[in-house]
């Protein structure tokens, strides 16, 4: 996360603590729906032979998924080591092992000891990053074939869902803060990084879009 260390070490106590809830909840339901969009959107691309790169992948569901599929090696980064436990406990759940990599720590600090991809997922990471034009840039260099990402939209309900959930962390004690950046903004900054868009649907709360690179 390109944001102060406070940021950084708040994200890791929050993310930590739900670790154990994801886990749980992804094992007895799977993927949500703005998931499973993402999951077959990529698997329509071809998937055998693919590599992976799954920016925030919390305890890994997604990557997973796509190995599981027919891609063939995953890479999966998150600032929060109790997500990467659970990761590292399904893969082998899952016979994964040997097929991902776990790194953790900030993926825009360290984008220059990662190797590029062929498919670069962010699945509601943006809304967790204070720079994310740098955040996707660093993703957009990373990505061979497509990025698929879901984040917030931003109406008056999705900030004010956000507004809420940054009241309950000061309340609690949290320095982590989520925000709801501009999809325009976002649109721009991936264009200007080379890719297109081909995919776009929306929920109640989120964007679910693909873009692949010119």
């Amino acid at each position: 996360m390109n944001c102060c260390p406070r940021q950084a070490a708040a994200y890791e106590k929050c993310f930590g603590f739900l670790s154990k809830l994801y886990a749980f909840r992804y094992r007895r339901m799977g993927p949500d729906t703005m998931q499973r969009e993402m999951l077959a959107q990529l698997q329509a691309m071809g998937l055998d032979g693919r590599t992976l790169l799954d920016i925030g992948c919390g305890v890994g569901v997604l990557h997973q998924a796509l190995l599981a599929r027919g891609a063939v090696r995953a890479t999966g980064v998150d600032l929060a080591p109790r997500m990467l436990d659970h990761a590292r406990e399904r893969a082998r759940g899952m016979a994964l092992q040997d097929r991902v990599e776990y790194r953790l720590g900030d993926f825009v600090e360290m984008e220059a000891e990662l190797d590029p991809a062929d498919l670069t997922l962010l699945d509601k990471v943006v809304c967790c990053y204070p720079d994310a034009e740098s955040m996707l840039e660093a993703a957009a260099r990373h990505t061979r074939v497509a990025l698929a990402l879901v984040y917030p939209r931003r109406h008056w309900l999705g900030l004010l869902s956000n507004r809420v959930w940054n009241l309950a962390y000061r309340v609690f004690g949290s320095d982590f803060r989520s925000y709801v950046h501009d999809p325009g903004a976002v649109h721009r900054w991936l264009e200007g990084c080379g890719l297109r868009r081909v995919f776009s649907r929306d929920n109640l709360m989120w964007h679910t879009q693909v873009y692949v690179v010119d």
